[in-house]
């Protein structure tokens, strides 16, 4: 495994606009990063990601001005009138290149999530104001950053046998944040707009 913070480095003091899914009022989700916090905790290399900040990333955008993460916010809205809550299921563990992923699917179903907030917010800023797209969206959450260059074989092997019941939710908003980094150790944020999926009292409109 490598060192993530050494490739995730960001300007000290910058904020960057990101697309969440957020786990704040789900228990059950709390309750399966716990039940895997003491394997976590036995290798110093990890950061686990603390309870109220975890998140599955749907899109990072990058700075915005006041102004302009309005305008995305009402994109979004109007983008994802149409989109109704879905059921996601989260898990297994795995430990991957750069520290401990919790995979969730159905993949279909987020992945168009996904593409409908970009093209939402590529509206509004440009597309060559974004990161560059993937070919594929893999969604996933973090349980833990790596903070090292380290075999981890040994938790590879652990994380199977591990395998809590797998925890289902119903997706239904998506979270506008301004992220910021404390270097080798966390990301947190205030919340921009909080986007319903659904439809709402007003009528969708067309973009």
């Amino acid at each position: 495994m490598r060192d993530f913070w050494e490739t995730h480095r960001w300007p000290p003091g910058e904020r960057r606009a990101h697309w969440h899914i957020l786990f704040t009022d789900e228990p059950a989700v709390h309750d399966y990063a716990r039940a895997h916090a003491p394997l976590l905790d036995h290798h110093p290399e990890l950061n686990p990601v603390p309870i109220e900040w975890l998140h599955a990333t749907l899109q990072s955008i990058g700075p915005l001005s006041p102004a302009a993460a309005t305008a995305v916010a009402e994109a979004a809205r109007s983008a994802l009138c149409e989109t109704e809550p879905f059921e996601i299921e989260i898990g297994p563990a795995q430990a991957v290149r750069y520290g401990v992923v919790l995979a969730l699917s159905p993949e279909t179903a987020i992945s168009q999530l996904f593409w409908t907030l970009r093209r939402a917010t590529e509206s509004v800023i440009g597309t060559k104001a974004m990161p560059p797209a993937p070919k594929v969206f893999r969604p996933h959450m973090a349980l833990a950053y790596s903070g090292a260059q380290w075999d981890h074989d040994g938790l590879s092997h652990a994380l199977v046998a591990l395998r809590p019941p797998r925890p289902r939710i119903t997706v239904t908003r998506v979270v506008l944040v301004h992220q910021a980094q404390t270097w080798r150790d966390k990301y947190h944020w205030t919340v921009i707009a909080k986007i319903p999926l659904g439809r709402s009292p007003r009528p969708c409109s067309r973009q």
